[in-house]
Formats: C-alpha cells, sequence, structure tokens
C-alpha cells in the first residue's frame, strides 16, 4: 500500500492526516492505514466512539476543523466527500502544497494489494451484506480483509487486514465512490433513488453509475444481483462476468422457500439454486429483508466452493453489524432496539421486521439525516410510518448541506398525522425525547430508533432512564 501510494504522488509517504476521521469508513480506514506502517494523524468535528478508540490505538485527534491542526511533517491528506474546499484543514493542506486523496480512491488503492475483493453494493443492505460475506469467509477459515460501514464484534471493528487474499468491502455508489476499487466480485443488493444532492440525473444517472461498478468485473469474476428489481437486471445485461440473480421470485437462479418467523421475528428457510434444494437456514436476526441479504453471501461462499454446512453455521451465528436492529435493552417488558435506516425504504422495511415481533404499541424514533433526502423522498417517508402506532421526530440532521428546500421535520409530522392519523411530534433535545418516552410507554411496547446519525444515543439513554424509573 505504502508503495503504491508513493507512486502515485512520487514522493516518499510516511504520515498521513484524516480530514473527518471520525466517521465510520474514515476511522476504518486510518486504522487500516496504521497496520500499513503509516504514522496518522487526524480532525473531526466531535468526538466519538471511534475517535476514542482511534486516540487508544495512539492517534493524535483534533476535535474541531482549524487551520493549525496539520503539522509540518504530514506528507498527504485523506479526506471524505463531506469534506469541502473550504474547510481550514482542507485549506492548510492547499497552501502546504500536499498530495490530498480522497476517501474513496484511497480505498480503491487498498483494494489493489488483494487477491480478490468482494465489493457489496446496494441502495440498501450493504453494511449487512457485507457483514455477513465477511463472516461467512472468517467462519471458513479464509482470513478475510475488510472495510465496511458497521462495526462487527467478531472483528473487533468495522476495518482490518489479516490475509491478502480476499478483501471485502463496503461499496458506496455516492459520488461514484465504488468505482474505484478494483473488485473481482460484485453484489448489488437494490437499486432506487437516494443520494439525490450528487445523482442530479436521477435513477437513469444512478443505474449508470451501477453499471460502470459492474464493467469493473472481470470475466472470471462474478456478479451476485437482486433479481426481483428490474432496475438491478438493467444494469447487469451487458456485463463481461457471469451474473447470478436471488431473490424471493423462484424465477431467480436462487431463492428461498418455506420462511418462517419466530415470535421475535427471527427466520428460518429454505434455499434453493437452480430449483434444486440447497439447505436449511436459520438467522438469528430479523426481518425478510435479512433473509434476502444471507441469500447474497451464500451464492458469495458456494462460489467461493465454502461446504454448505459451513455457510448454514455461519449464517445461524451471524449476530448482525453494529446500529442495524440492534437490541439495546428490555426493561418491564419494554424492548428497545436502534436502526441505522435512514432511507424511506430501509425505515420501512425495518418497521415491517418490528410486526413480527410480540409487542403491545410500537413506537418509532426517527431522525431524518440531510434535508435534500427528506425534501425528495418526503411522500415515501410519511409512507414508511404507516404501521407504526406512534412516532416522534427529531430535528433534520445534515452534515453536508444548507437547508436551500425549506423543509422541517415538522412538515413530516403533519403529513403523517394527516394522511395516517398516527399521534406525532416533533421533539428536537433527545432527553426531551427520553422523557416523553418513559411518560407514555407501557410494559410490552416496542420501541424503535432510527437514523443514520447521533440519534442512536436516545436508545442508550431510554434503557437507563427506564432502568432507574423501575428500579427505584
Amino acid at each position: 500500500m505504502k508503495s503504491q501510494l508513493e507512486k502515485k504522488y512520487q514522493r516518499p509517504i510516511n504520515k498521513l492526516f484524516f480530514i473527518g476521521i471520525g466517521g465510520s469508513s474514515m476511522s476504518g480506514l486510518a486504522t487500516m492505514a496504521l497496520s500499513q506502517g503509516f504514522l496518522i494523524e487526524g480532525s473531526d468535528m466531535i468526538a466519538s466512539s471511534y475517535t476514542e478508540k482511534l486516540e487508544c490505538l495512539g492517534i493524535k485527534i483534533h476535535i474541531g476543523h482549524h487551520y493549525e491542526n496539520i503539522p509540518a511533517d504530514v506528507d498527504c491528506v485523506v479526506y471524505s466527500a463531506a469534506i469541502h474546499e473550504d474547510n481550514p484543514d482542507m485549506i492548510k493542506a492547499t497552501d502546504l502544497n500536499l498530495p490530498k486523496i480522497e476517501r474513496s480512491s484511497f480505498l480503491g488503492l487498498f483494494s489493489h494489494i488483494f487477491d480478490k475483493t468482494i465489493a457489496v453494493s446496494g441502495t440498501h443492505g450493504k453494511t449487512t451484506t457485507s457483514s455477513m460475506v465477511a463472516c461467512l469467509l472468517q467462519h471458513a477459515e479464509l482470513r478475510p480483509s475488510l472495510s465496511i460501514g458497521g462495526k462487527l464484534d467478531e472483528f473487533g471493528g468495522n476495518a482490518v487486514i489479516d490475509g491478502k487474499e480476499f478483501f471485502v468491502v463496503e461499496a458506496c455508489e455516492y459520488v461514484d465512490s465504488f468505482l474505484k476499487t478494483s473488485h473481482s466480485i460484485g453484489i448489488i443488493t437494490n437499486i432506487e433513488e437516494d443520494h439525490l444532492d450528487y445523482f442530479t440525473g436521477g435513477l437513469k444517472q444512478i443505474k449508470a453509475s451501477f453499471n460502470n461498478f459492474g464493467k469493473i468485473l472481470p470475466a472470471d469474476g462474478l456478479m451476485i444481483a437482486y433479481g426481483d428489481s428490474p432496475d438491478v437486471m438493467d444494469v447487469v445485461t451487458d456485463l463481461a462476468c457471469p451474473v447470478v440473480t436471488y431473490g424471493l421470485n423462484k424465477s431467480n437462479d436462487w431463492y428461498p422457500e418455506n420462511i418462517v418467523y419466530d415470535n421475535v421475528g427471527k427466520p428460518s428457510f429454505d434455499v434453493y439454486k437452480k430449483g434444486v434444494f440447497y439447505g436449511h437456514y436459520q438467522l438469528i436476526i430479523p426481518g425478510e429483508h435479512n433473509v434476502l441479504n444471507s441469500l447474497a453471501a451464500i451464492i458469495c461462499g458456494d462460489f467461493l466452493n465454502i461446504a454448505v454446512s459451513t455457510s448454514i453455521s455461519a449464517m445461524l451465528k451471524f449476530s448482525g453489524a453494529k446500529r442495524r436492529f440492534e437490541f439495546r435493552g428490555e426493561v418491564n417488558g419494554i424492548n428497545v432496539y436502534e436502526d441505522y435506516a435512514h432511507h424511506p425504504t430501509e425505515l420501512k422495511v425495518v418497521v415491517d421486521a418490528c410486526l413480527n415481533y410480540d409487542h403491545h404499541k410500537l413506537w418509532v424514533v426517527f431522525q431524518p439525516h440531510t434535508y435534500s433526502r427528506t425534501y425528495f423522498f418526503f411522500d415515501d417517508f410519511v409512507d414508511a410510518f404507516a404501521k407504526a402506532d406512534f412516532v416522534i421526530l427529531n430535528d433534520i440532521y445534515s452534515d453536508r448541506e444548507g437547508n436551500d428546500w425549506n423543509i422541517y421535520s415538522e412538515d413530516l409530522q403533519k403529513a403523517i398525522e394527516k394522511k395516517y392519523g398516527i399521534p406525532t411530534v416533533t421533539i428536537s433535545a433527545f432527553a426531551d425525547i427520553v422523557d416523553h418516552l418513559t411518560t407514555h410507554l407501557c410494559p410490552n411496547d416496542l420501541v424503535l430508533v432510527a437514523g443514520s446519525q447521533t440519534i442512536n444515543h436516545v436508545a442508550f439513554d431510554l434503557v437507563d432512564k427506564l432502568n432507574e424509573l423501575y428500579k427505584s
């Protein structure tokens, strides 16, 4: 990796500075770079569990972006797509005439050092599916390296360099990031409109981008595609490599049958390959969407000649990536979960998963992410809450754009109440959300805290508050 970076910029590179180092992907890349012998320093707006872990590794972290952050001994700057040229750290890097490399390009360089990179893409399900693939390979003792968006207990984090044969990467389409990796196996879990602040051409531009993602695959590689989506099938028709499809429809190469859920929504199902029974699987994570995610991982394992028995065992042991329908606690029969869902389809899927869980009333706490997403998918967000009993909205969180659309959570609130008659409130302070919940929750209620940013703190704080109330 070091030699490739030095070759790219024709200069010795020993120390890297990461702008936005506290992000899930950036923190993982910083950890991987550290393992490759680089000296690392970085900055982010706020302290987090990611920055705390990096500090424990001896990495100096600057909280806040300031011109003085980057020291004179830095040789190269790595930055995330959310960082703009007017960022003080970026200005300093420019003034020092330092080479700057965007996160996806840096990840792309990493992909070149492995024999087989498995890139998992799609509008939804990337983190869970890539996590399943990584855990399957680990269970098969293939020692995968990985860079994904969620933490995995099995690997002690979200980015690890171990063996040099397999590299599992979560391939994000935002700003065409997934076109920078060199991958031999690709997965497309689904395609929908998202990131319309970048994909201004809408679905047509998004599909063209996914098609380019597929064209990176070599002739002896494999594309694993969600066959129930016409949009996915459109983008894999002209690839050089074989395409294998999966989905609920029996017209796919792989499909599940006899899906049964237990009282907490965990599925068991039979898997069929080309119409022939392949194996009976059980998951300990809930939802039909995870049946589909597991199918993609199972197909990948089959392509790599992993035994069916190993695949069955790995899927049964997979406990999920952090912040993907993650259980936070149970107090007086009240169960609290959190999920990373921030797109309306993701939100609807996880709400549907909650309905398979025995409960009294379903409370959904949601923090919208970005004004543009809230504006462009407004009606879809409203419909995503249709099966909730109560909804609490937090203010829109936007870390990369201003409110050019004049959109607010209160607009969602009014629309949800008008269309579905669901009691809905907008509450800004996390502490006030917790107070509202503890005042109104009843035994056996189910609470889902959803959103990709800081709203997950509500789940932790709620469990703590409930424990205090019922112990006193």
